[in-house]
């Protein structure tokens, strides 16, 4: 049953490295910045470093998904884990085959409460802290980031727009006339003086044949890639633990001085090749089939995200890099065109969400009856 645990823990790691992993990048590709393949590259390298810091800093998520949702005392052994694993692991595997992007913080708290429910009945369940630590997050982490998104990339596209044709470039020295004898030809050449830096228009800079150094669309550029990038640092922070929790029990039993460092290990690394390996699917969901995604728009929505998930990492808090970065990218959508959102999509994304968490619970209940039997 240990090493049974352990593949779980493997497998439902790199189902959600296929399924979240792009969450970030999606804005690059929606933009056309990036191509899928190299955003995915760029996914699972962020989030690969957000899971490595999040072992020393993810007390509170590794208690919140082993036992804080239950009460003092109750036996939580591998059986148990077993049977949650298998319910969330089996969600997000067939939601990641057709291309939703589902949660696997939700997938894991109903798998929880589905165990839960057969394991200790329900006055096991400390349904308080169900509703202020999980329920709540998640349900209000779309609605934030959707109309944080919407406000600040009004006046950031002010911002660009601005900005836009202007650089800082290097001028190279001028040829200067040397002194020569009269009625002798004049010479022109380079007087020994250090370039010159200047902040100008592009249009100036060419016509002093100067050497950008950095101009406001590479800038832009480069702000967009470093928040997609933190979108992945912070998944990778926020979620890591979640998925550790469940294995940190039978990676003890395996290696009794080592069994964190072991599971975080095998939940990093399982992570960044899901998402190399079965991420497209996701991606393009996210990326082409939500809405259209101009510049400042989709650097928004990736900030935003990224802001949001760090900070609810940062306080225990276990929110959906999913619902957040959905939200981001629709709140996006209806500030470039309303009328450009495709609906529908949205639509089955929000109904794959609200079925999460029962069918999750129903997977989980069932294993963990069979697993009784046996």
């Amino acid at each position: 049953m240990t090493f049974v645990l352990l593949l779980l823990v493997c497998l439902l790691a790199f189902a959600n490295g296929a399924n979240d992993n792009c969450k970030g990048v999606a804005t690059l590709v929606g933009f056309g910045a990036a191509r899928p393949r190299q955003a995915l590259i760029w996914a699972a390298v962020t989030t690969a470093c957000g899971a490595v810091i999040s072992y020393w800093i993810s007390g509170a998520l590794v208690d919140k998904f082993s036992r804080a949702l239950f009460d003092a005392g109750l036996v939580l052994d591998n059986a148990f884990f077993v049977a949650v694993l298998f319910g969330a692991l089996g969600w997000v595997l067939l939601a990641t085959r057709f291309g939703f992007p589902v949660s696997t913080t939700h997938s894991i708290t109903g798998a929880l409460l589905g165990a839960g429910l057969v394991a200790f009945s329900s006055q096991g369940i400390r349904w308080s802290l169900l509703v202020e630590k999980f329920a709540k997050p998640l349900a209000l982490s779309p609605v934030v980031s959707l109309g944080i998104v919407f406000l600040l990339a009004w006046p950031i596209a002010g911002l660009v727009r601005r900005t836009s044709g202007r650089c800082v470039c290097v001028v190279p020295p001028q040829p200067a006339p040397l002194a020569a004898a009269p009625g002798a030809p004049r010479l022109s050449v380079i007087q020994p003086a250090a370039p010159t830096l200047v902040a100008g228009t592009d249009s100036a800079c060419a016509a002093q044949l100067a050497t950008p150094v950095v101009t406001a669309s590479s800038a832009v550029n480069a702000v967009h890639w470093l928040s997609s990038g933190m979108v992945g640092f912070a998944r990778g922070w926020n979620d890591a633990p979640k998925i550790a929790a469940l294995g940190t029990v039978a990676a003890t039993a395996v290696a009794s001085e080592h069994g964190r460092p072991l599971a975080f290990s095998l939940v990093t690394v399982a992570m960044a090749v899901g998402g190399l390996v079965a991420g497209a699917s996701v991606l393009e969901t996210l990326a082409r089939k939500l809405t259209p995604l101009p510049l400042v728009e989709s650097m928004t929505a990736s900030a935003v995200t990224s802001t949001l998930v760090s900070l609810a990492s940062w306080n225990g808090l276990p929110v959906s890099t999913t619902h957040v970065s959905t939200g981001a990218i629709i709140g996006a959508g209806l500030k470039n065109d309303a009328r450009a959102v495709r609906w529908g999509k949205v639509g089955e994304i929000v109904l794959s969400w609200i079925i999460t968490l029962p069918v999750s619970a129903l997977l989980a209940s069932g294993a963990k009856l069979l697993l009784g039997l046996l």
